[in-house]
Order: C-alpha cells, then structure tokens, then sequence
C-alpha cells in the first residue's frame, strides 16, 4: 500500500487526489492502532530529526501501529521518498507558533480523520491546546517531547503562582513528557507546570564511522584541499548557535597557521551575516559555506571533516550535529553549556569551553590541531560514546517502549516492544 500524503497549498484543506483512497478506508481494512506526532517544523532535508522519524515509524509499525506525522509548513520531496512505508502518513499542520483558533481547529480535524490513540507534540513548547483537544478527540495518552534549548544564563525557576495554575490547567491531560536530555528534564521540572513523569532519552544517530571515499569526493565537490585540516560547524544559521565566535576564532587561528579551512554546514535568516563577518574578517578564502545540504552526512561532511565544533550560545539539549560528528570519529569543541556536558566529556571526548569567548574556541583548535594522537584519541572516545550509548534504533524503540507501556493492557498489539526502565536506561 503506498504513503498517503494529505498536503495543502494555502490554508489548511486537506485535499486528496481522485485516485487516493480516504485514510479511514484504509485504517480500517488494516485494523491497526494509530500514533499521531505534532512536530512544529518543515522538513527540507535529511537530518537527524527526520531520520528518528523514519525510525519511529518503523519501530511502531513492528508494535502493529501507524504513524501519522504532521509538520508545520511545507515539506521537501527529498523527504517524502525517504520516509515513505505502508505505515507512514504526512499532514500538514499550519501556524503552530503560536497556535490560533484556526491551528486548533485544523488540528481537530486531524485528530477527528485519523482517531489516534497516542498524540504527541514537539518543538513548539508545552504550553498550549493541544493536550486538551487531543484528550477531548478521544486520545487516550498525550505525550510532550521537550527538545528545548535555553537562552543564555536562564535558570529555570519555578513560574508565578497565577501562572502555575494555568500552566498546570494546560498540562492536565499529559500523560507523560519525554526529554532528549537530563538538562532538559531538570529545566521542565524546575518550571512545576505538571505532574506527569518525565522519562530521559538522548538523541540517537546511526552510527557509521568514517567514510574516506565520501572524504575525497565532499571535498572535491567544494574546492576544499586534500592537505587541509577542517573544522566544521553544521547549523540552523542563526545567532544562538555561535557561527560568529567560530568564525572569529578562526581569524584569530589564521593569523598564527596556514593549511586550515573552515566549513559552515546549514541555511538560515543569519547566513549572509556570517559571510559578510568573514570577509569583513578577511578569511573568506579559508572559509565555505555550503548553505542547506539535504543529506548532510551521506554527503560527507563530517567524513571531510577533522574537527568539529560547536560553539553554542545558548542551553543546547542535545545537538544531533554532535552525535553526529562523533559518530564519524571527530573531536569535538563544544560550549560548556545546557546538554552538551552531558555528550562531551572535557578531555575525554571532547574539549568544553566557556560560553562565546572565542579566544579559548581558538586555543580548543589550536591544540587539537597541533596534536593528532589527541585527535585520535578524544575522536575513538566519542565514537564508542555514540556506538554504546545513541544508535539511532535503539532510541527509538525506547520512545516507542513509553507510548506502548501504558496502552499495553488497554490495546494490546500483537507485538509488544515493552521494556522495563532499568533495561531501557532510565
């Protein structure tokens, strides 16, 4: 049975093509169970989030179940060919951020279509409709996914009384939350806007060490030399992932070395920004950027790569690009800061620095560069880190071990996947 996409142009009507039968049919015929995941963004690649989908799915799909996914905005074609499965269906859900009376209404309409028994919500914060017209369109469990990145220097504290009281009215229905990092829970939690148990799960990436063919034609592709050493930055091109510093700590390491070259991986409203600092900085010949990669990693960007890093500015959660990076054996320099302790261990794996001062995100390259048994070395670390602790199947099958623990007994799908917390991890 092929993927049914429901898509729309302007506003939200779904619209079906004449030789597409209706999802109900389907369901139906199929006497399958039904997961429905909000997600507050616009697929337009292959990254690490759209990978998890992917897998999601297919674990759900192994639990009898099938997945509805809804994104907010338009959706690559890139993508659509990739998580396409008899299990897999795509809507669309507009103006998410922040949700009106018509994103509500959408949304009923969703839920009203597909009758999930499991919702969950991502991306867009906690705080909102959605666990209530999920309840009240027959949901049995709501789920919140708190990927959330803090500003610089926030500590979580709880909210005000009056607004406590609300938050709580908000999240009344939730039936659980599932955090991508122990920063992330500890900055829900401290909030006190609900009761329901919130579970740990980090990101999680396919692992696939270092490609060397990938290397060569990557850099082939971009002018980059075979005799360069290169540091990367793959980012949403925006302020609070710290390209600046990067690229002022790469004028700083320029002055002192040649034989270095900067590579910024990603799109974004800041992105021209950042090749005007670079030649204001006069290192646009040392630095390329490649705009939005829809496969970034069967392209080789990290396999071109000999240093990753990832200067942060704010509370990071979990940086997939990270995982990512040490997937393919990378040292990583990476901001001391919200999650990213929690992946890089100083000197082990890795070398945390403080917050946006770019002379030490200098000294962190310098010294990698200058030494390549310690490359090595924090590279294999946090390789085995990724192997042992966030293979991309595993990670799924857990979120899929919470969905599934409590609607066990009350649905009781023919395959169960559940696990024990101490065997998930927890």
């Amino acid at each position: 049975m092929a993927t049914l996409i429901h898509d729309k142009a302007d506003k939200f009507m779904h619209r079906e093509s004449p030789s597409t039968p209706h999802l109900n049919v389907e369901v139906s015929r199929r006497n399958r169970y039904c997961l429905m995941f909000v997600l507050g963004l616009s697929p337009q690649k292959i990254g690490g989030v759209e990978k998890f989908l992917k897998f999601l799915a297919t674990s759900l799909d192994a639990a009898g179940w099938d997945t509805v996914l809804c994104f907010d905005g338009p959706i690559a074609d890139q993508f659509r060919e990739y998580i396409a499965g008899p299990s897999v269906l795509i809507e669309r859900l507009d103006n998410q951020s922040p949700p009106g009376l018509a994103c509500a209404g959408d949304l009923w309409k969703l839920l009203r279509r597909h009758k999930p028994r499991i919702f969950v919500y991502a991306f867009n914060g906690a705080l909102r409709s959605f666990p209530w017209i999920a309840r009240l369109a027959g949901c049995r469990q709501v789920f919140y996914n708190d990927h959330s990145s803090r500003p610089k220097g926030q500590r979580a504290r709880p909210l005000s009384f009056l607004k406590r009281i609300v938050a709580r009215i908000l999240t009344a229905p939730l039936t659980g939350i599932i955090s991508v990092a122990e920063f992330t829970r500890r900055s829900g939690d401290a909030l006190r806007v609900t009761s329901a148990p919130n579970f740990v799960v980090q990101n999680g990436i396919e692992v696939q060490g270092k490609d060397l063919r990938r290397r060569a034609e990557f850099r082939r592709q971009f002018g980059i030399s075979e005799k360069d050493l290169v540091i990367t930055q793959v980012a949403w091109m925006i302020a609070e992932k710290g390209v600046d510093h990067m690229l002022r700590a790469a004028e700083k390491l320029l002055r002192k070395r040649s034989g270095v070259h900067f590579l910024i991986v990603g799109e974004g409203p800041c992105r021209q920004e950042y090749q005007d600092l670079a030649a204001e900085l006069g290192i646009s010949g040392s630095v390329t950027f490649t705009g939005l990669l829809i496969n970034p990693t069967a392209m080789g960007v990290y396999d071109a790569s000999d240093i990753y890093c990832q200067p942060s500015v704010w509370q990071e959660a979990c940086p997939l690009s990270v995982l990512e990076a040490m997937s393919a054996k990378l040292p990583v320099i990476a901001s001391n800061t919200g999650g990213l302790p929690e992946l890089v261990q100083d000197g082990e794996s890795g070398i945390l620095v403080p917050v946006g001062v770019s002379e030490e995100i200098c000294a962190a390259m310098e010294r990698l560069l200058e030494d390549p048994d310690l490359r090595w070395s924090l590279g294999e670390a946090g390789y085995q880190l990724a192997l042992n602790k966030h293979q991309i199947d595993d990670t799924a099958r857990r979120y899929v071990d919470i969905f599934l623990k409590e609607a066990r007994a009350e649905f009781a799908p023919e395959r169960s996947l559940i696990m024990t917390n101490q065997d998930a991890g927890y």
